[in-house]
């Protein structure tokens, strides 16, 4: 892991973050390593979680499929609405 310098401008933020004391041991031995304080490794490793393309929540059926709910021509009218609430109380 390569950690680049990052200048902290005075205007920045704390964030407190809790984590377990094992992964705290390997963040501060990690920035030892490196030459770096633990601020900027966490830093650095935020700035290259947030580059990275967001990924979407999976979702439910109903969701990836509610514009279709009532599409399908069928002789029951009110097949489409008990579908639908089928699928809401499953969710």
């Amino acid at each position: 892991m390569t950690v680049a310098s990052t200048p902290v401008s005075r205007a920045s933020t704390t964030l407190t973050v809790k984590i377990d004391p094992k992964l705290g041991a390997r963040v501060k031995a990690l920035a030892a390593d490196l030459g770096v304080s633990t601020s900027e490794l966490v830093r650095d490793a935020l700035k290259q979680r947030l580059a990275q393309p967001e990924r979407r929540r999976p979702q439910s059926v109903y969701q990836n499929t509610r514009d279709l709910c009532g599409v399908a021509e069928t002789s029951d009218p009110g097949l489409s609405a008990r579908r639908m609430s089928t699928l809401i109380d499953r969710e």
